[in-house]
């Protein structure tokens, strides 16, 4: 049986105190209750940063997870610190999506990307707009299981 996967998306700003003890929590349970050991995170806001400090402090427990860093194109920050990238992230992936995909599409097309290739995703969403709203509703429509940390508006 292949390794069950899970995907992140949320507000790249917000405020929310409990999120980063709410995410350990939320990520724990998925390992040890749902076998899940590989968790793909996008490089694009305040949300992702919290993800990718949780799963770094649950890899301390379960150095069996992976964590992966899913972006649409390498990016100049990426190439000139690769060594710090690499030493974050297990794997660094450029997602499967058209060349000709325009430029403001990229990073909803990435997020896509990911729900299509993971069983769960975990989002910060509070209200009906925008990229990470937007995610959830894909996430939705493809019958994946999401977990939602954000008192929804």
């Amino acid at each position: 049986m292949a390794n069950k996967r899970c995907c992140f998306a949320g507000h790249s700003s917000f405020y929310d105190v409990t999120i980063a003890a709410r995410l350990k929590e939320t990520i724990t349970k998925l390992i040890e209750e749902e076998q899940v050991y590989e968790f793909w995170v996008g490089n694009y806001g305040k949300f992702d940063s919290y993800a990718v400090s949780a799963l770094q402090e649950c890899k301390q427990l379960y150095p069996q997870i992976k964590l992966e860093l899913i972006i649409p194109y390498l990016t100049k920050d990426i190439e000139l610190y690769k060594e710090y990238y690499y030493k974050k992230y297990d794997h660094i992936l450029i997602s499967e999506i058209p060349n000709n995909t325009p430029a403001k599409f990229k990073i909803i097309k990435n997020n896509e990307y990911m729900v299509r290739a993971c069983d769960y995703l975990i989002c910060y969403v509070k209200h009906t707009y925008g990229g990470a709203y937007k995610t959830l509703t894909y996430a939705k429509r493809k019958s994946k299981t999401v977990i939602n940390l954000a008192p929804f508006d």
